[in-house]
């Protein structure tokens, strides 16, 4: 079983579904939902696309692996893989969102979703130079509940709080900006050697 199956799209499907549920879902319930929360969730997706469906067809979903088996488009022990690696990945990412806000320190969250966001945000900058998935990516991660892409921001910031207003840098910043520097170097991982 999975002789002939391709190991490098079914990590695609893993990492795909792990990226929409954990930045769609917290981005829906970081906006509670409406459309605001709709539309974050399917620019996740269409990000997705436009990076993983050249490599796996970006199924994400066992509805569409099914319909597609069922449609002969895929082998039976392709599906089976697809699947098992979109409820891994969902798995992997409800996991993660139901420690961020509860039971973990919220310092650790910021690093957290700062490093799922900055990893996201760096795989598809390293995919593609089309504008619509670069700015469509940026926007899904800015809406994150916790967290930021972009650790120079952070430092900039932390700079001129302390040098200029004379104030305390907040530690969940310092969080996020490690967490971002974590982001980027999983997100050039990942793509270099699990996409590429």
């Amino acid at each position: 079983m999975f002789e002939d199956t391709n190991m490098k799209a079914v990590s695609a499907e893993v990492m795909g579904t792990f990226f929409l549920v954990f930045i769609g879902i917290t981005a829906f319930g970081a906006l509670d939902g409406g459309i605001d929360g709709a539309f974050a969730l399917g620019a996740t997706l269409m990000v997705l696309m436009h990076v993983m469906g050249p490599i796996s067809g970006c199924h994400l979903n066992p509805a569409v692996s099914i319909g597609n088996f069922m449609s002969n488009k895929m082998s039976q022990d392709d599906t089976v893989a697809y699947v098992l690696a979109q409820i891994a990945g969902a798995f992997i990412a409800f996991a993660a969102i139901a420690e961020a806000p509860f039971g973990m320190d919220a310092n650790i969250a910021f690093l957290g979703a700062a490093a799922v966001g900055t990893a996201f945000f760096v795989i598809v900058l390293l995919s593609t130079s089309d504008p619509w998935a670069v700015g469509g990516a940026l926007f899904v991660v800015s809406t994150l509940a916790y967290g930021d892409v972009n650790p120079g921001i952070l430092a900039g910031d932390g700079i001129n709080t302390v040098v200029l207003a004379k104030e305390t840098i907040n530690d969940s910043a310092l969080y996020a900006m490690v967490g971002g520097v974590i982001g980027a170097v999983a997100g050039w991982a990942v793509k270099d050697n699990v996409l590429d």
